[in-house]
């Protein structure tokens, strides 16, 4: 496995392991089923950012899949940070997997069974100055929108193959991103992110539902909007609405807030980053700066 795509450490269930190392069981649920759990971690300077509000939704999404963790959270902040270090990394995306573990056939959960977790760590995307500077292009699908059925919030399952291959779709498109349409053909989330569009110098995103995962970075990004005095609002959001919109972008943890110039072919701002995107990014910079 190429190093600098994961890095030469990972934490697997109390250990530290060599990449080439780490294994686990063909009978793993997260391998048969997809059956588990994911958050993806952000540090500058070495320290994680927003780490609390990661761990409040991990541990919350997963009591409603019945799965109880078998770590405490000072426990999974001192794996965070020891691999940040073991791996001599200082800002770098973390991500942790919890899957239910070694499980025998069939789909009944045995609740004797330990939970697997995995984490490991890697560089930031060494490309995105150009993408805050130029912007990107998404592009829309029809009753793509996805939900795990019998769960009223969104989470971030293990069990990605719905957005994996919308994702891939735009990316043959040239787009960076997938916007995800629910059947009334209202917008809810990116594959990868949360989007926000502007109109009017008022801030407005789709309101948690479902289908929409609530975003740590989406939330940082309304906290700021509301701290400096910029209107926002969380509604439905039409696609009209996004080609209307003045500005647009989307956000999560890795992208930070990443301008959107380009909707279907049709432009936004003509074609620029605008100027409350630029506004809320530098003021999100500033926040991880003051947490650091």
């Amino acid at each position: 496995m190429n190093v600098n795509v994961v890095n030469k450490l990972v934490y697997l269930n109390g250990l530290f392991w060599h990449i080439d190392k780490a294994n686990i069981s063909v009978l793993d649920r997260g391998f048969t089923y997809g059956d588990g759990l994911f958050e993806t971690f952000r540090s500058y300077s070495k320290k994680i950012f927003r780490v609390d509000d990661h761990l409040d939704r991990l541990y919350y999404s997963a009591s409603l899949i019945f799965i109880e963790i078998p770590m405490t959270r000072g426990e999974v902040k001192s794996a965070l940070n020891k691999l940040i270090i073991l791996n001599g990394l200082s800002n770098a995306l973390i991500r942790l997997t919890v899957t239910r573990g070694n499980q025998g056939s069939g789909i009944n959960i045995d609740y004797d069974s330990a939970p697997t977790i995995v984490i490991h760590a890697r560089p930031v995307m060494p490309n995105l100055q150009n993408y805050y500077k130029k912007g990107v292009t998404v592009s829309s699908y029809k009753n793509s929108a996805y939900r795990t059925q019998g769960i009223s919030d969104q989470i971030k399952s293990c069990n990605y193959l719905s957005k994996i291959i919308i994702r891939e779709r735009a990316l043959k498109v040239g787009s960076f991103e997938a916007i995800l349409l629910d059947n009334k053909n209202n917008i809810t989330e990116g594959t990868i992110s949360n989007i926000f569009l502007v109109k009017n110098k008022r801030l407005v995103t789709p309101q948690l539902n479902g289908f929409i995962l609530k975003g740590i970075t989406r939330q940082v990004v309304l906290e700021l909007a509301r701290a400096n005095n910029i209107p926002c609002k969380e509604t439905t959001v039409s696609k009209k609405n996004l080609y209307d919109a003045d500005e647009v972008f989307i956000t999560n943890s890795g992208i930070e807030i990443l301008p959107v110039v380009t909707v279907n072919s049709r432009n936004i701002n003509k074609g620029k980053p605008g100027p409350i995107t630029k506004f809320l990014h530098m003021l999100f910079l500033k926040s991880f700066e003051d947490y650091a």
